[in-house]
């Protein structure tokens, strides 16, 4: 009998590490997808196919197309299998990508890249989904936290991939070859994910879990709206719409900041920016860490990352002027606590919604309130900067940051009372 039972462990094992891999090369791949018109923009640029102007219009249609998706997508993400959602949303970006290496005009390519962000948004949600309902404990949330390194890895790809290309290739060639990796991927995912599938009910019908695990997961009816209200998540929309603000629109703004700031060469201050995403990855474990300690609540969890940005702001607002390099560790210390803050509520958080069957449906919701604030934020920085200057920009980032951690304070208390 313990032989059998270890077996199964063994298997189980094997199999949570190969839904996780699956699960990371997915997000990791559709990175590549993402980020490559970043790469390509100078070059298309510079070949008078699109103005300055209507480059920046295709991205914001990206990003609106994206954030309108995870809310959409987070939806249908609990009905529809997440097997069929995520090889969907991979070969569909991959055919926006050969779409956008065709076009050559600004309103095909802003449709193109627009719908791109709409098929990217069929990715995420479904894999909280699955995190929360095919593992259980601790794998959980030891998977929704390690997947934070497939961003990392997967932008470091896609700038090197695509810079790789860009030398031997014009500039449509950086579309197709992500299109060819994403179109491969969504292959492996739906053959991976089917093979895992069936280990999943053999170690189930072998070891007894699988009526465990529905009498664990027995869910419960109620209406998004009212969940969204009993659950106090409402309480929390303005601190995750601040933490977009500042983990995605604060680090858009900072190869500017330290240019103009410091006067140095635009090549030098992307350098110093580089190292955030790395840094960033930090803010992930811390956040497993914090939550841990605080005895899983989220919060008290949240709150002490905002107060950290709120430290490292007040510092960079009164020494952050002496040095580049200074500043620049003032600033990964504000965009890893955000880093923090969205492990915690779109990563972790939503695992608590199993029970509803609204895991996919909440964490779309709340990326789309994150992606909400980064769309504010890359808007208002620009206004603020150009007429008031760098200073005020970043006292206004600590006002927000202030009022979104004294907001947290009151689902601090409401979590408590639960």
């Amino acid at each position: 009998m313990k032989e059998e039972k270890r077996l199964c462990k063994i298997r189980d094992r094997k199999y949570v590490r190969r839904l996780f891999l699956l699960c990371w090369m997915v997000y990791c791949v559709s990175y590549i997808g993402r980020l490559n018109y970043s790469s390509a923009m100078a070059q298309i640029i510079s070949e008078h196919i699109l103005t300055a102007s209507q480059a920046g219009f295709i991205s914001m249609a990206y990003f609106f197309a994206y954030g309108i998706g995870q809310m959409i997508n987070g939806f249908l993400g609990d009905r529809i299998n997440p097997r069929r959602m995520i090889f969907a949303g991979l070969l569909c970006s991959g055919l926006a990508n050969v779409a956008m290496g065709i076009s050559h005009s600004a309103v095909w390519m802003a449709l193109s890249w627009g719908a791109n962000g709409y098929f990217q948004a069929m990715i995420w949600a479904p894999i909280i989904r699955i995190f929360a309902e095919m593992l259980h404990g601790e794998d959980r949330v030891n998977c929704s936290v390690n997947i934070v390194s497939s961003q990392i890895i997967g932008t470091l790809l896609s700038y090197l991939l695509s810079a790789g290309v860009l030398a031997i290739a014009d500039w449509p060639w950086v579309f197709i070859a992500a299109a060819i990796l994403l179109a491969a991927t969504s292959l492996l995912w739906s053959a991976g994910f089917w093979d895992v599938c069936r280990h999943r009910e053999a170690v189930g019908e072998e070891s007894g879990i699988k009526e465990e695990h529905k009498q664990e997961e027995g869910e419960v009816q109620i209406s998004f709206g009212k969940l969204m209200i009993s659950s106090g998540i409402m309480t929390l929309l303005i601190p995750i719409m601040v933490h977009g603000m500042l983990k995605d629109g604060v680090t858009a703004w900072v190869p500017t900041y330290i240019s103009e700031s410091f006067g140095i060469a635009a090549s030098f201050s992307v350098l110093l920016t580089s190292i955030l995403p790395v840094v960033n990855l930090s803010g992930a474990y811390l956040a497993r860490s914090v939550y841990r300690r605080t005895r899983e609540r989220i919060g008290l969890s949240v709150l002490a990352f905002f107060a950290t940005a709120t430290a490292g702001l007040l510092l960079l607002c009164t020494v952050g002027g002496l040095s580049p390099v200074l500043a620049t560790c003032f600033l990964a210390v504000i965009t890893a606590s955000m880093m923090a803050v969205n492990t915690l509520v779109v990563n972790i958080y939503p695992l608590r919604f199993r029970r509803y069957g609204r895991v996919s449906g909440v964490s779309g919701f709340l990326n789309a309130m994150a992606y909400l604030g980064t769309a504010i934020s890359t808007f208002t920085t620009g206004l603020i900067v150009q007429y008031w200057g760098w200073q005020t920009t970043i006292y206004v980032w600590l006002a927000v940051t202030v009022l979104a951690g004294l907001i947290c304070l009151l689902f601090v208390r409401t979590e408590g009372k639960k």
